[in-house]
């Protein structure tokens, strides 16, 4: 498993994060073996055979030391999500890897999909008629495909039970894709609303319907914030 494969592991990345968040118990902790190793050490100079014991407490000393180190490496600039501010979270999806960091289920009436190091923060549609944003929905670039009929629908974001974001993708071609909802002027989609897509891209056909609806991604690097608003 190469060097990005494990900084990308979600059980690694959890195990950074709680190291971050607890650098001063793992310090006293690592202080204790150190002291433990050091009294041994004392031991095996008097002449009984305990250089194993040393050895192993030594080890265990310096690499709680060095856990701090290590989990910045591993996540240099990530809060756990419990600790982001709205504008975090949304920038954080953004960057998310859709299908690694996510894992999504579906029922009769609902998919939601939930973020596999804290399912607290989730994303989820209604089928049924409470979640139709616009029923018969009827833009150029949605209706110009073999089955002409478009549906949108709301993707309600929460964290625990709090709703703090809602997007609109627009499914098409009979349910053949979930488009993101761009820009009617440019056709333009903004990146998170995008990654949403891709989360729950289920066919695979995302990019397809993208490329024959005419869709591009936002070019955002001058944008100072991301917004997740859905256009009604």
């Amino acid at each position: 498993m190469g060097i990005d494969s494990i900084r990308k592991n979600s059980k690694v990345i959890k195990l950074a994060l709680w190291v971050k968040q607890n650098p001063h118990m793992l310090r006293e902790t690592a202080l204790i073996f150190f002291t433990l190793a050091l009294l041994m050490g004392v031991v095996w100079i008097s002449g009984r055979d305990v250089e194993p014991i040393v050895y192993v407490l030594g080890a265990i000393s310096t690499l709680l030391f060095a856990s701090p180190a290590l989990a910045r490496y591993v996540q240099s600039d990530r809060k756990p999500v419990r600790h982001m501010s709205y504008n975090e979270i949304l920038e954080f999806i953004t960057t998310s890897n859709a299908k690694l960091d996510w894992k999504w289920i579906e029922t009769n009436w609902s998919a939601e999909a939930f973020l596999k190091e804290d399912p607290r923060l989730r994303i989820r549609v209604r089928r049924d008629d409470v979640g139709i944003h616009i029923k018969n929905f009827n833009e150029s670039w949605a209706t110009k495909h073999p089955d002409s009929t478009a549906t949108s629908h709301w993707y309600d974001l929460y964290y625990d039970s709090a709703l703090i974001d809602r997007f609109t993708l627009v499914s098409v071609n009979g349910g053949q894709a979930e488009l993101p909802m761009p820009d009617t002027d440019t056709l333009e989609v903004d990146p998170l609303i995008y990654k949403v897509a891709q989360i729950f891209d289920e066919h695979n056909t995302l990019e397809e319907y993208m490329s024959k609806s005419g869709l591009s991604i936002k070019n955002t690097q001058q944008t100072t914030q991301v917004s997740g608003i859905a256009r009604d």
